[in-house]
């Protein structure tokens, strides 16, 4: 089932295939449609009340950004899987965005650059406390995101935001079907952000890339074998 709350109806800004999309992507990220679950375009468009037009443009457009797949004998779509060689690939990626957002950031830490991180990292702290895991991991993807927005780069922001999905997609799993513990744990997790932020407020951009590179590095690793990597 595909979510439609409020937050989700079509606004006047939008066209009815983005409205789609939107509500596709939000539903697959969250896990309300599971790896594997078939999409049938009529159902779907019965669902949100819109024509077949819109929900076929919006499947075209999850295709080409990899969230759904050819179903077998040509029977639509399914939401694809999340495999060990995407989690490897995505965090290669990013780390690489990243390692230049922490080197323009580390070259000129300004603290109002920053504010908005410090403020993500208190709320991290805050759903830690609360021992809403699920809440800090979103806010996880959120400071990373807010990193690369912070340089002022466009093109490096929207990069780092075009893996978002994905992102979310491979926290939901860690959270769901892993054990948090040690490396892995939303209390190291706090710290390595604290740790990589001090960093760049230092302006010492070596030691920040050098935590960042730890921070994703290892937890790639073990998300891929969590799924069944080698």
């Amino acid at each position: 089932m595909v979510g439609t709350d409020e937050a989700l109806l079509p606004p006047s800004h939008k066209t009815l295939r983005d409205w789609v999309f939107d509500c596709l992507r939000t539903s697959i990220v969250s896990g309300d449609l599971a790896p594997g679950q078939r999409i049938v375009e009529a159902d779907l468009a019965k669902q949100l009340d819109v024509s077949k037009s819109p929900v076929r443009e919006a499947i075209l457009q999850l295709k080409q950004d990899g969230l759904v797949i050819d179903a077998p004998k040509g029977r639509g779509v399914v939401v694809a899987p999340l495999k060990p060689s995407d989690v490897r690939e995505i965090y290669a990626v990013r780390e690489a965005l990243e390692g230049l957002a922490v080197r323009i950031l580390a070259a000129d830490p300004q603290p109002e650059r920053l504010a908005t991180l410090r403020t993500i990292i208190d709320r991290m702290r805050e759903a830690l406390a609360e021992g809403d895991v699920r809440r800090q991991f979103e806010l996880d993807v959120e400071f990373h995101t807010s990193l690369c927005n912070a340089t002022g780069n466009r093109r490096l922001h929207d990069l780092f935001s075009s893996l978002r999905p994905d992102l979310q997609r491979i926290f939901l799993f860690a959270v769901n079907a892993m054990t948090l513990e040690d490396h892995d744990s939303p209390r190291q997790a706090l710290i390595e952000h604290e740790e990589l932020l001090q960093a760049i407020a230092d302006g010492d951009a070596d030691l920040a890339a050098a935590r960042l590179s730890a921070h994703t590095g290892g937890r790639a690793h073990r998300i891929a074998a969590a799924l069944g990597g080698h």
